[in-house]
């Protein structure tokens, strides 16, 4: 009971930041940063990048969910590489460990996307040097298991930095689980991305964290080897959908071309995310992913090939557990992701 009194004593300082995070915080729209909605590990980005149940020893799910922090990820350290888009590479370090004080578990990580060197050019186009680019956060996050319920809290130092100009802020993620004592039953939820941001510079649209307010479970049929896991992202905002004028149009009585108009059922498919895992061996399995939102938004006319689809696989190999995750974004197009676990503890 005294452990218990203490996490909560922890969750009620994080949530006595609420008021003062929350300030200029929109709900859709443009935002900033928003390399803090990718995945950040293989499994993830394996299971259609948006899953907040997905169970395992990766210290890094806690960036996906901090409820998802658990006592098997405690002393194991987690590094994930994904060369992403235009050759920037996003990179994620992770540790977690259980401290005996609070009963819970502890976890740090980093996340940086580097966009690389690019030129820097005068009004007329002259090359006058260089200058880098990057996205990064430092976060902190605290899980702790209530019965059958977990809740948990990260708090994240967030910023970006093009040449000399810059934008920093504070963001935290909120999230509970529930899992099952007795079946492989998984529920949760996610409040990501409250806070602020400030910048050095003036002009232009007034930088916004990318909230996302996700929801999902994760479940494994009794006697069948599949794992499934289904989530809805950005509850925040209903309406996803773009409409490009030059692609979806349709023509009225008249003749006129008009926008194409988007149903019900399309807007809410687009928040949907699936994910399969293949129980092949209690230390091998196969990943399968899909993500409706990605699928629409990228897919061309009459070519949207595996665009929306992902896959990967994982592998434990005594302290070690290797995955690899790609999502597919255009007919040979994509991108790749490698994680590795270790576990620090000793063997006896």
């Amino acid at each position: 009971m005294r452990q218990i009194r203490r996490s909560l004593f922890v969750l009620t300082g994080f949530v006595g930041l609420f008021p003062f995070l929350s300030m200029g915080q929109i709900a859709g729209g443009r935002s900033t940063l928003n390399f803090l909605q990718l995945p950040s590990q293989s499994f993830n980005t394996a299971l259609g990048a948006n899953q907040v149940t997905s169970n395992g020893s990766d210290p890094a799910l806690y960036i996906q969910n901090p409820a998802l922090l658990d006592t098997v990820q405690t002393d194991r350290v987690s590094l994930n590489l994904m060369p992403y888009l235009a050759d920037t590479k996003f990179v994620n370090l992770a540790y977690a460990r259980q401290l005996k004080r609070t009963g819970g578990i502890w976890s740090a990580g980093l996340q940086y996307l580097n966009y690389g060197t690019m030129a820097e050019t005068d009004d007329i186009g002259n090359v006058i040097g260089e200058f880098r680019a990057a996205d990064y956060s430092i976060s902190a996050g605290y899980g702790h298991q209530l019965g059958a319920f977990t809740i948990g809290g990260a708090v994240k130092f967030v910023g970006a930095a093009v040449e000399a100009y810059q934008v920093w802020g504070l963001a935290t993620d909120w999230g509970a689980s529930f899992k099952h004592p007795e079946e492989d039953f998984t529920a949760g939820f996610v409040v990501k991305n409250i806070g602020f941001l400030r910048r050095n510079y003036s002009g232009g649209e007034e930088p916004v964290l990318p909230l996302d307010v996700r929801a999902g479970v994760t479940f494994k049929p009794k006697y069948m080897p599949l794992r499934f896991s289904f989530s809805v992202h950005h509850l925040n905002k209903f309406d996803m959908v773009y409409n490009d004028p030059a692609l979806f149009y349709t023509y009225d009585a008249d003749g006129n071309k008009i926008s194409r108009k988007v149903g019900w059922a399309e807007k809410a498919g687009r928040h949907l995310s699936l994910g399969a895992e293949v129980l092949i061996h209690p230390q091998f399995r196969l990943l399968l992913g899909y993500d409706h939102l990605r699928r629409q938004e990228l897919r061309l006319v009459n070519k949207g090939a595996l665009a929306g689809f992902s896959f990967g696989a994982w592998l434990r190999i005594k302290r070690f557990e290797v995955g690899y995750g790609r999502a597919q974004y255009t007919p040979g197009f994509g991108s790749s992701s490698l994680s590795l676990v270790m576990d620090l503890r000793k063997r006896r």
